[in-house]
């Protein structure tokens, strides 16, 4: 892990935190972790409704007023499942602000991901966009966490310059095998083949081949965007030091953000549970398959084969 540059150095800017890593990698536990940091400035449900008023970031403001409540909502009710897509909510999820990708924030400025460029109008107000949104937070480091980001990290660097970037990585195998089982799979965008898993499989694709070389491709666009980066803009975490030690692991990465210690988030944290999900329902013939399609990027990422 890397963070060369002091919390008291960045503390009089709002530099941007842009959170990487290939889907099913612990991206979403380390946003919410992040964003329970009272310095901290995320994009909210409801900014993601009306991405033209970020003003509405006052409301995380009340999310930090019931912390219990955010806890529950954010994480689920033995604090260990950030990642709730799909499930049954309440009215109080449905309606608590909550951290979340919020792609319309950046869609509405012409960064889609993908895209190499846009109208430097367009990224002025994207920047007046994040101020404008770390400022009715009360925060002053905006943390964005986006799957769409690992196609977009050149033009955010270019938008924001003193942005830096956190990349998570996780076994292959383990986010091959977890794709496979979450309701949202069998219909995500395959950008690298142009269709998706449901269509992989009609033409006569192993199913486990598209979850397999998914990672394989999202983990070589993170490298690929990263590549042209200083050292000190960037820092790697991997999922299983998260879950081993994260007291430590986000300490580290709170530091290289800019947001420092605060007794108030690691009381926050100790409510937490990190359970390994790499150890639980792993299926052989998955991890068998994964570990052949994957061999080259697991061992370049420090992953044994």
């Amino acid at each position: 892990m890397t963070a060369r540059t002091s919390s008291r150095d960045r503390a009089k800017d709002s530099t941007p935190v842009f959170v990487l890593g290939a889907p099913r990698s612990g991206t979403s536990l380390l946003y919410r972790c992040l964003a329970l940091h009272p310095r901290a400035a995320w994009i909210s449900n409801y900014c993601r409704r009306l991405p033209a008023l970020p003003e509405l970031a006052a409301l995380n403001r009340l999310a930090a007023m019931a912390p219990r409540t955010r806890e529950r909502v954010w994480f689920g009710e033995a604090g260990d499942e950030a990642y709730r897509y799909g499930l049954p909510r309440s009215v109080l999820e449905r309606w608590f602000p909550q951290p979340v990708e919020g792609e319309p924030v950046f869609e509405r400025r012409g960064l889609r991901p993908g895209a190499a460029s846009s109208a430097d109008e367009e990224q002025l107000r994207l920047r007046a966009d994040f101020r404008r949104l770390a400022r009715a937070s009360g925060g002053d480091v905006v943390i964005s966490k986006r799957i769409g980001h690992n196609l977009r990290i050149p033009l955010l660097a270019a938008v924001f310059p003193e942005a830096r970037f956190v990349a998570v990585t996780r076994d292959g195998r383990a986010v091959a095998n977890s794709l496979l089982y979450v309701d949202w799979w069998p219909e995500h965008d395959l950008w690298w083949w142009e269709g998706t898993p449901i269509d992989w499989a009609r033409t006569g694709h192993n199913p486990v081949d598209a979850a397999a070389e998914h990672w394989v491709r999202e983990v070589g666009l993170i490298e690929y965007g990263l590549a042209g980066l200083p050292p000190e803009r960037v820092c790697r975490v991997s999922y299983e030091d998260l879950v081993s030690a994260p007291n430590q692991t986000l300490g580290d990465v709170a530091e290289f953000a800019g947001l420092g210690a605060d007794p108030s988030w690691h009381q926050a944290l100790e409510h937490l549970s990190f359970p390994d999900r790499n150890r639980q329902v792993s299926h052989d013939h998955v991890y068998e398959r994964a570990t052949v399609l994957q061999e080259d990027m697991l061992t370049a990422m420090g992953y044994r084969p």
